[in-house]
């Protein structure tokens, strides 16, 4: 008895909805904002109690369980040299420690070549040039700071797509083919390593490249590597068949 009132409750709102088409948007535009604020409510309630001290120990099992997946790393063997070093892009904080990075490498002469993304725009004001510094004039004199001449360095145009590290990895390793080098640094961000890691191994998987992935020591906020850890599935699942880096 019951079901057949529902039914006939039923019958009578698409009866009503077909006589004013204009009611049914409202129950669903109510139904919307409904979800929404529901979502919203949840996301803010969830965010206060990550941020809580209560949460303390989840948070460090949680960024200890997520980097556990995202991190990657392949060093050169010790002893060995490489042909050249990439430096992945990057905002300049994160920039500044690959840098360091890479200045460490060059520094114990396991390689003498630099690659760094060539960034279009400006970016810091320089009191002694009177302007403000293009973004690769930044890099050089960052790593110039780090102790590496400006000859051994160069900026590398990479076709810019929807995907940054993919399009890195498809550019360098086009180049790295084109100008016969075998042995590859990469300096990545660490919670970055894995992804760049498989998409390096992708476009190299049928060349004679070794690739080898050293992170720098930039430190990040748990949403930070919850987001990474959604990069990496998109790129697993949508961009990389094998998507497990070569050892």
């Amino acid at each position: 008895m019951i079901l057949n009132g529902f039914n006939s409750a039923l019958d009578v709102l698409s009866f009503y909805s077909i006589i004013h088409p204009q009611f049914k948007y409202r129950i669903f535009s109510k139904r919307l904002i409904f979800i929404s604020c529901s979502l919203l409510l949840i996301s803010t309630l969830i965010y206060m109690w990550l941020t809580s001290e209560s949460a303390s120990a989840f948070r460090q099992d949680l960024k200890q369980l997520i980097l556990n997946k995202i991190v990657y790393t392949n060093p050169l063997p010790y002893g060995a040299k490489a042909d050249v070093i990439y430096v992945l892009g990057g905002s300049p904080e994160s920039l500044e420690l690959k840098y360091k990075t890479a200045a460490e490498l060059f520094h114990k002469r396991v390689c003498r070549n630099i690659w760094i993304l060539s960034r279009p725009g400006k970016t810091y004001y320089s009191d002694s040039l009177k302007r403000n510094l293009t973004n690769d004039e930044w890099s050089l004199l960052q790593l110039n700071e780090f102790g590496v001449p400006g000859e051994n360095v160069e900026a590398i145009h990479i076709k810019k797509g929807f995907f940054g590290t993919f399009s890195e990895a498809k550019g360098i390793s086009a180049l790295s083919k084109r100008r016969h080098y075998q042995d590859i640094i990469l300096i990545s961000s660490p919670h970055h390593t894995y992804r760049t890691g498989i998409s390096f191994d992708k476009f190299s998987k049928n060349q004679s490249t070794s690739i080898y992935v050293h992170a720098s020591d930039e430190r990040v906020w748990l949403r930070h590597l919850m987001v990474e850890f959604i990069k990496l599935k998109v790129y697993q699942y949508f961009l990389i068949e094998n998507n497990k880096p070569k050892i």
